[in-house]
């Protein structure tokens, strides 16, 4: 007589494995092996090198690869807060301004050509933009007060 197996459907992979009894072999039996006492000690090699904090260590190229990159983070920080690039007025210089008053049918075109007839007018519209927090050219309205850059 034979003994079939099954193994349910809930693993991967279904089977359904039939052995051959075997009449003159007596039934086997599970024996447990024994195992040694204790743990293995760990035997260090002759060239092992020293452990370090994972368990690796970094090549010439390796070390100078991270230290670059420590290097371009330090400079990106620093640029940060130093910020080169803004091309403002000098460190000790103060910016000054003039208060003007608007006028029917002033525009801020107008206005910086006035104040600063040999500069940019772009430039200048900018700056009384950013100086008065204007979102746009047409937020002036008769009446209102603005500051203007004179130092231009």
């Amino acid at each position: 007589m034979a003994t079939t197996t099954y193994i349910p459907p809930f693993e991967t992979r279904t089977r359904v494995v039939i052995e051959p009894e075997r009449t003159d072999a007596p039934p086997r039996r599970h024996v447990a092996r024994r195992r040694p006492a204790g743990r293995p000690a760990a035997v260090a090699c002759v060239g092992s090198a020293e452990p370090s904090l994972h368990g690796s260590r970094l090549t010439r190229r390796g070390r100078v690869v991270v230290g670059l990159a420590w290097l371009l983070l330090i400079v990106a920080g620093a640029l940060a807060f130093v910020r080169p690039w803004d091309g403002g007025a000098p460190a000790g210089a103060a910016a000054t301004t003039t208060t003007v008053e608007v006028r029917g049918g002033d525009t801020l075109w107008e206005l910086a050509t006035d104040v600063a007839p040999s500069a940019d007018p772009r430039e200048t519209v900018a700056a009384i933009i950013q100086l008065n927090g204007l979102s746009s050219a047409g937020d002036i309205r008769p009446g209102d007060l603005i500051q203007v850059p004179s130092g231009l």
